[in-house]
């Protein structure tokens, strides 16, 4: 059955999988589709605001539906519009709207517009549900968990189950390209932009000596008491810490990235970083930006010294995860 008019409306941060599911039903059975996209400002007051990785702008938003919408040759059946609140257009007499498209989780949402139309003297929507999509996890694809790092949009996860009952190592023969920077090069550093208060991290000894000298407050601290493979500190305060901060362990030799490293950032992230903390390696630390970069959110910032050449400061962005994501296949199992 098709209707004439149908509507539906969402965030619709960091467009996914999900959101073409409920796009294409609402193509499906209407002749015009309205889609309302929430404004920056119903963002702001929302209680989504509070997240690590920071939710798109409108304008990024918005340039995300209509590039699929034009993908979908949709062009002329579909308007998008900003929304302030749960109704947007939902509650106007001048709009002769058949239908509304949610999500299982925001059926509820379509039930109160249904209920204020009622009160108001219109018809109640007929109410479609798109189905969900799911992750590699068989877990729901939100927007949520694409901030928080875990999933790509097309629901692939970064971090592979298997990583955490194995230990990888760098064949020889790629050791000349992992040794590239894994982001931007500089030659040193004077302090954190605002876009850096969520999540730093350093990486090195050296690195995290130089942050502490300047009192940049990194959040996470990846050590392992050495300088260019030689042994040159045993002491944390060597390196300018307090002596109180949070200290884990892992076991991680040169050239691995252990199941062990991978199991002990992934518990200090569950924790949740609230103040300083330190993973003292015992071994090296020299792949570790792999797996951070695989289990950190998005927008969180890993700076690592790069031998003779200065800071290379990576900004985890959803191509760097794909990035570190593929270079990581390429080991092989120890």
């Amino acid at each position: 059955m098709v209707n004439n008019l149908i509507v539906c409306g969402g965030t619709f941060d960091h467009f996914h999988k999900g959101h073409i599911s409920l796009l294409k039903l609402a193509f499906s059975l209407g002749k015009k589709i309205v889609v309302g996209v929430t404004s920056d400002i119903y963002v702001e007051k929302s209680n989504i605001k509070n997240q690590i990785s920071k939710i798109e702008t409108f304008a990024e938003r918005k340039q995300a539906i209509l590039d699929f919408i034009k993908s979908e040759k949709a062009l002329d059946k579909v308007e998008i519009v900003k929304i302030d609140d749960l109704f947007g257009p939902t509650l106007s007499k001048d709009l002769l709207i058949n239908a509304i498209v949610v999500s299982e989780d925001t059926k509820k949402g379509a039930e109160i517009i249904n209920q204020k139309r009622q009160e108001l003297g219109l018809l109640p929507l007929k109410i479609f549900i798109a189905p969900f999509a799911k992750a590699e996890d068989d877990n729901l694809i939100s927007s949520v968990r694409i901030r928080n790092g875990e999933i790509s949009r097309t629901g692939k996860l970064y971090v592979k189950s298997e990583w955490f009952k194995i230990d990888l190592v760098l064949p020889e023969n790629l050791r000349e390209e992992f040794q590239k920077p894994f982001g931007e090069l500089l030659l040193n550093i004077s302090g954190l932009s605002e876009d850096e208060k969520n999540l730093v991290i350093t990486v090195g000894d050296v690195t995290a000596k130089a942050f502490n000298g300047k009192s940049l407050g990194q959040n996470l601290s990846v050590i392992d008491f050495r300088v260019a493979r030689e042994k040159k500190f045993v002491h944390i305060k060597e390196l300018d810490f307090m002596g109180d901060e949070a200290i884990f362990n892992a076991d991680n030799p040169a050239g691995f990235v252990t199941a062990s490293l991978f199991k002990k950032l992934a518990e200090i992230f569950k924790l949740g970083i609230r103040e300083k903390t330190i993973l003292q390696v015992n071994g090296e630390e020299d792949l570790a930006v792999l797996p951070l970069v695989l289990l950190v959110p998005l927008n969180t910032i890993i700076y690592y010294g790069q031998p003779n050449k200065g800071l290379v400061k990576v900004a985890v962005s959803e191509e760097v995860k794909n990035k570190a994501y593929n270079l990581i296949l390429r080991l092989k199992q120890a």
